[in-house]
């Protein structure tokens, strides 16, 4: 660990043990180095305008941070987090990261910062990790502390980011006038950035349950399955309908539909047909549904990648399972906007790994998984 990567874990150890103090020792065993090292590297965190104090028998103590002010590279390291986060984003800078995942391990990492989100569940830096060369997302509250640097950020399209994340960006109130990208070229190539997306989340999230030595791996698996098993036939019936929404011809539906009853074709309410979709995949093994949603994508992506462009311009009337179809929407929106196929998987694959719902019981076996799912709004 490198000196300001040491000096950003030290800051970060204060800022989790706040308001209470962390004894030197205890604080060099977490860091791997001498305590001798980690009172230096206090003395110089102070000198610099940390206001951090030694409390006689009982260690360090950080107290509530002061407010912001206009920050150099020395400063960023001794103020608030989120004040050095806004000051990287509005100079379009690179800053360095102590961030904790969610499964508790600390990574230290260059990031471009590009724009802090406000979502559900959080506040978010958004930004470019060079580390991982790609876009990212960064929980606020689990960045320990964080580093301006000197170098700049590259120039990237911050909507870009925030589809690529599938950030869930608020839609001003419907006014007159096309949603969704401006043009043909960017809404195909946006819609197939998001597919690419989700497909490579789904081949994340199979072959995490299928991991022997995950707890707890054979409930997770289970209900990854019978997720699996809902999303491949309602993401079957949305893309069809969507396509023939687009061409005027009968719906086609992709991959390899199971044998339904008769009755599985009549209206009926979401939760009689949501049984019988689970009965009727019951006999697949995961990786089954896998395979069966994964080619319902890829033909969605085929068809998406060679379709007229003139389809891309048009707004087009939007199905709705068991209804009238909805308002007139793009074709981009359709299919990667919120209540369309895409947004569909990753709802559900988002319930499963943010919010894990739980186990099921009684007569009620695999019917948890799609409670509140968007499609029954």
């Amino acid at each position: 660990m490198d000196r300001v990567d040491r000096l950003l874990a030290v800051v970060a150890e204060l800022r989790a043990a706040a308001p209470e103090p962390l004894d030197a020792a205890a604080l060099a065993a977490r860091l791997g180095v001498s305590g001798r090292t980690v009172r230096r590297d206090l003395e110089l965190l102070a000198h610099g305008g940390l206001p951090v104090r030694a409390e006689q028998g009982r260690g360090y103590v950080l107290p509530e941070p002061p407010e912001p002010a206009p920050l150099g590279e020395a400063g960023s390291l001794v103020g608030p987090v989120r004040g050095t986060l806004a000051e990287a984003v509005r100079t379009r800078r690179v800053v360095r990261l102590a961030y904790t995942g969610r499964a508790g391990a600390r990574t230290f990492r260059d990031v471009e910062a590009h724009g802090l989100v406000v979502a559900p569940y959080g506040e978010y830096l958004v930004g470019w990790c060079r580390m991982r060369d790609g876009p990212r997302m960064f929980r606020v509250d689990r960045i320990g502390a964080a580093f301006l640097s000197g170098r700049g950020a590259e120039v990237r399209d911050l909507d870009g980011l925030l589809a690529a994340l599938r950030v869930p960006v608020p839609r001003p109130p419907a006014e007159p006038g096309r949603r969704g990208p401006a043009d043909p070229e960017r809404a195909r190539a946006w819609t197939l950035d998001r597919l690419e997306s989700v497909r490579s989340r789904l081949r994340d999230a199979a072959a995490e349950a299928r991991r022997p030595a995950r707890p707890g791996g054979g409930a997770g698996a289970a209900a990854l399955r019978a997720v699996l098993g809902h999303l491949a036939e309602w993401t079957r019936w949305q893309a069809a309908a969507i396509r023939s929404a687009a061409t005027g011809e009968e719906p086609a539906p992709a991959g390899r539909r199971p044998a339904f009853p008769p009755v599985f074709d009549r209206e009926s309410p979401f939760d009689a047909r949501e049984r019988m979709i689970q009965d009727a995949m019951a006999p697949r093994s995961l990786g089954e549904v896998a395979r069966d949603l994964q080619e319902v994508l890829e033909s969605v992506g085929h068809w998406a990648a060679g379709c007229d462009d003139a389809l891309w311009s048009a707004e087009l009337p939007d199905p709705r399972p068991g209804g009238p179809p909805g308002p007139p929407r793009p074709l981009a929106d359709l299919l990667a906007g919120w209540r369309g196929p895409l947004a569909h998987v990753e709802w559900h694959l988002d319930r499963l790994t943010d919010e894990p719902p739980p186990p099921p019981g009684g007569d009620e076996e695999e019917a948890w998984v799609v409670d509140r799912c968007p499609l029954q709004a």
